[in-house]
């Protein structure tokens, strides 16, 4: 029985393999669609300074979290700046975390005991989903993001079934370490210890976990006791300033530009501290959003936008309504900017089939209604007393996680809801499982 059920999952696994590499051959060559243009400078340090001055840029920088930065600045590194290569590089790590998350998507269906041709059909609708086809085709660190958190839930998951096992419960430490180390939305010093203080619920503690824990929530602390040394401030990401003001639509009247104004901020900067830093990661034309100015300049919004918060909550309960309705009208490859490149040649015309108004409302209606309908099959199954204890207290875990990353999502971050959410994509197939297991014996 053993035998046959390995061998079986061994043809499963071929045909996954199969079929993957066969729909991306054909989505690269064929329909031509490729990984969006390489850019630097938003979410990443210019590349001359990643590749020439990479140590003492990574230790300069203030906008964003380290590690995304860190990780492209090797790869740029080891191709030497050229960016066909680097391209090229970023195609295939992409398409290789594309086909593990299938295989973690089917050890999750396999934790579900759902039976093994359904998870075969189940995978093969992720392998040739858009969404994922178009995220995979865009230079970000969201498609990282939402293979870490992939594992996250896998390891959620395996460390109920496992009788909570110890090296499950760092991995779950660790994944946090990594998100929130890549992405300032992910905040791993308060989701570490949070993390840790549930488990302690269920499990007690024991000191080699705790030391851990407590390792990666100081190396994550680290950029802000870095940053104090360096430029004279607590500050984590001075980015994440700029991020929180625009929950507020008209962010820039009150705020400025933080590339049209940034000299100006830059001037106030060096008055207040008097220090004298000439590195080209933070004055010049190669600093962008990590100009030393963005430090004044997110503050400055920072605390405006906190005023705001107070003085006008109903603006910006409406704006964070339409922001939710917004995320759930759309699917995820409905995302404006940046695109796959050749992604319009196929979808332009969808989007002009979309210009007459009453097409896309009914579109953005339908939609929603399917969203919530896959969160409300979440909530029944873990609701329902007819399920496991098990399968509803690892499920009522994951959509904890998810429910973070939603309300992140809409009541903290101003815009990209569509990128912010494919980060927990997996919600997807949580959805298909609740819906299985609520109507198949498996």
């Amino acid at each position: 029985m053993f035998l046959k059920l390995l061998s079986d999952v061994k043809k499963i696994s071929f045909l996954i393999i199969l079929i993957f590499i066969t729909t991306r051959v054909f989505t690269y060559f064929v329909l031509q669609i490729r990984l969006s243009d390489i850019s630097y400078g938003y979410h990443l340090l210019d590349k001359d300074l990643l590749n020439n001055h990479f140590f003492s840029s990574l230790l300069y920088l203030h906008s964003q979290p380290y590690l995304w930065n860190f990780f492209n600045g090797i790869v740029v590194n080891i191709f030497d700046g050229h960016e066909s290569s680097i391209e090229l590089f970023f195609t295939f790590y992409h398409q290789l975390l594309s086909l593990i998350s299938l295989f973690i998507f089917y050890l999750i269906l396999k934790e579900y005991k759902i039976k093994l041709k359904t998870s075969f059909f189940v995978i093969l609708f992720f392998c040739i989903n858009p969404t994922i086809i178009f995220f995979e085709n865009i230079f970000s660190y969201a498609h990282t993001t939402f293979f870490i958190f992939n594992i996250l839930i896998l390891l959620i998951i395996k460390f109920i079934n496992s009788n909570m096992k110890n090296s499950y419960e760092l991995g779950i430490y660790f994944c946090f370490f990594l998100l929130g180390n890549i992405w300032l939305l992910f905040q791993p010093h308060i989701l570490i210890p949070l993390a840790f203080v549930i488990i302690r619920f269920f499990k007690k503690s024991n000191f080699k976990v705790l030391l851990y824990s407590l390792i990666f929530t100081f190396v994550s602390l680290s950029p802000i006791l870095k940053n104090k040394l360096v430029f004279g401030e607590y500050i984590l990401a001075s980015k994440g300033g700029h991020d929180f003001s625009v929950i507020f639509y008209d962010w820039e009247d009150y705020c400025g530009h933080p590339v049209k104004d940034i000299k100006k901020f830059e001037k106030i900067y060096f008055e207040k501290y008097q220090k004298e830093i000439s590195h080209p990661s933070i004055v010049g034309e190669k600093s962008n959003f990590n100009n030393v100015g963005m430090i004044p300049y997110a503050q400055n919004c920072k605390n405006i936008t906190f005023e705001r918060l107070v003085d006008e909550p109903l603006t910006y309960l409406e704006s964070r309504v339409y922001a939710f309705l917004a995320a759930h009208g759309k699917f995820g490859f409905d995302y404006v900017y940046p695109v796959p490149n050749g992604w319009n040649k196929y979808y332009s015309s969808v989007n002009q089939f979309y210009e007459n108004k009453n097409i896309k409302l009914l579109r953005q209606i339908l939609i929603f209604i399917f969203k919530m309908f896959i969160y409300f099959t979440i909530l029944k199954f873990i609701l329902s007393k007819k399920i496991i204890k098990e399968n509803r207290f690892h499920t009522f875990l994951a959509a904890l996680v998810y429910i973070y990353l939603l309300l992140m999502a809409v009541f903290i971050a101003g815009t990209e809801q569509e990128r912010i959410l494919y980060t927990g994509f997996i919600i997807n197939l949580f959805f298909i499982i609740c819906f299985l297991k609520n109507r198949l014996k498996s």
